[in-house]
């Protein structure tokens, strides 16, 4: 399927294939689905940066990104803290089978934090805009994926 997406609506795009992702995963394997959503909100963080122009860290780190955010857009606090919280949980996702592994109930948490976010982000009308495109081409395409593999059942 041919979808065409602006620049601008690209990592916002990708940030829903993130969090869609880690709905599928959440249950079985939380560890994933926790990163998938740091990974999403990464996304929705330096989306809003890039379409304003703005350089940003190609680093990982939620709270510095956060810092970089705060500069050129107010985030209520509670969304702050909720970037924090994903934070949290870092580089010790990288590896499974650690001490504080993330349960389900942690990665269920996570995926709605995320969704917080990315809703409050999409809030900017500077940037609605491209969120609103991301979706509406993520929902073509899962559409269109359903559509394809139902076919073969």
């Amino acid at each position: 399927m041919n979808v065409h997406i602006s620049r601008n609506a690209e990592l916002f795009y990708k940030a829903l294939e993130d969090v869609w992702s880690a709905e599928q995963v959440w249950y079985g394997n939380p560890n994933t689905a926790v990163w998938l959503c740091t990974q999403a909100a990464e996304k929705t963080m330096k989306g809003l940066l890039f379409c304003l122009n703005m350089d940003y860290d190609y680093g990982h780190e939620l709270d510095v990104l956060l810092d970089e955010v705060l500069n050129v857009f107010e985030i209520p606090k509670e969304i702050s803290q909720l970037i924090l919280y994903l934070s949290t949980f870092g580089n010790r996702l990288r590896y499974r089978n650690m001490p504080n592994d993330p349960s389900p109930e942690d990665a269920e948490l996570a995926i709605s934090r995320t969704k917080q976010i990315m809703h409050a982000f999409n809030s900017n009308p500077k940037i609605s805009s491209y969120m609103d495109e991301a979706r509406e081409v993520h929902i073509k395409i899962i559409k269109a994926n359903y559509e394809k593999y139902s076919k073969l059942m």
